[in-house]
């Protein structure tokens, strides 16, 4: 990626986050990068297509931690399932760590909420070209965890882990615009949360079961 194409997807950042995605304009967008105005034509193709690879940019060096942090845990776990929590702590720190609490990172969380709710048509090709990957990655190493489980509750419990992720894009989005006092969980109280809800689920459905 050359430095006019970091600068639009910066810019892009800050308009998205303050206006969402529909309210911000090429225009605005060109002129905080300090670029002509048919640049985001000329390097990305569409306003459509700047959003996606401002999601690329920030996620894909994260995405590409986690795979690589999850194939070290389970080459050193050998044949046994890796622990939920340790599933869910190599899914969620990073993302928490680097994204969600980076200031650095303040107007993609907040510019990335906005486009969540605003719930484009496009969001289902950022997930299929950014997320779904890492997202079928994690999925099968939690059911190989869960494997005296049905599909269905396995099911249930990653949607209640991608929901909850998602929730947090949209907590901070509104922590950043409605309450500045309110302090955000660090990873550990939301890995503890997000796994322990999974291990309630399994072993309620195990006691249940017997």
């Amino acid at each position: 990626m050359n430095k006019t194409q970091v600068k639009l997807i910066e810019a892009a950042e800050h308009e998205f986050a303050k206006h969402g995605f529909h309210g911000a304009s090429i225009r605005d967008i060109t002129a905080r990068a300090k670029a002509n105005i048919a640049a985001v034509n000329y390097h990305f193709g569409s306003k459509e297509t700047l959003f996606i690879e401002m999601i690329r940019h920030r996620l894909e060096p994260l995405n590409t931690l986690r795979i690589e942090l999850l194939d070290d845990a389970v080459a050193k776990a050998g044949k046994r399932p890796l622990k939920i929590r340790r599933i869910v702590d190599i899914l969620v720190r990073p993302m928490v760590e680097s994204v969600v609490n980076g200031p650095q990172n303040r107007n993609f969380m907040r510019a990335m909420g906005r486009g969540m709710s605003e719930e484009s048509e496009f969001m289902q090709q950022i997930y299929k070209d950014v997320l779904a990957k890492v997202v079928e990655r994690f999925r099968l190493e939690m059911a190989r965890s869960l494997a005296d489980l049905p599909e269905s509750v396995v099911a249930i419990c990653f949607a209640y882990l991608r929901s909850t992720l998602s929730g947090v894009m949209q907590i901070r989005k509104n922590n950043l615009v409605l309450d500045t006092s309110i302090q955000f969980p660090d990873a550990d109280t939301l890995v503890a949360y997000i796994s322990g809800g999974i291990e309630a689920i399994a072993k309620d459905y195990r006691t249940q079961n017997k």
